[in-house]
């Protein structure tokens, strides 16, 4: 997975979700537009907006809302969020300059007892960021590889 991909092209209401299950290790990547997360792109201008990024950033903090799987007892072993404000030196574009595309990328390390068993896994991301419309799953692992289009009425995909 690489650390500075982008996407090739900056969709409000998708995501993007890759899973590698190597051995007992499970890695996770999420990107997300920040609008699907937070509601603009912006950095926050108001106590309102301030609270809603600390919201989202204690949510993806939690990697169970991103997956969770039926069987297999995986513990985080690494986390690293970041978001599109992370840098205090960014400028807000001058006035009637289009804003850049913000977004939140994540990536999560797992340690698994038996990586093996994984075979079902689910999202709760459309239970609490009513902005996703649908999210591109890709995984690979020793059973193979796949793709799944997930929306607020199909949550869980199987990897077998």
């Amino acid at each position: 997975m690489a650390e500075n991909r982008h996407h090739d092209a900056h969709t409000h209401g998708a995501a993007e979700l890759n899973i590698v299950i190597e051995n007992d290790t499970v890695l996770i990547e999420f990107e997300s537009p920040a609008v699907n997360l937070i509601g603009f792109e912006h950095k926050p201008r108001t106590d309102a907006q301030q609270l809603e990024l600390q919201k989202a950033l204690a949510l993806l903090n939690d990697v169970e809302i991103i997956v969770s799987f039926e069987k297999g007892e995986c513990r985080v072993t690494e986390t690293h969020i970041r978001g599109p404000f992370d840098n205090a030196d960014q400028e807000e574009p001058e006035h009637g300059k289009r804003e850049e595309h913000s977004e939140f990328h994540a990536t999560y390390s797992l340690s698994c007892q038996d990586a093996s068993v994984i075979g079902s896994v689910s999202t709760r991301l459309f239970d609490h960021f009513p902005g996703f419309e649908a999210i591109r799953v890709r995984w690979v692992g020793s059973k193979g590889q796949g793709s799944a289009l997930l929306n607020n009425q199909s949550t869980i995909f199987s990897i077998e």
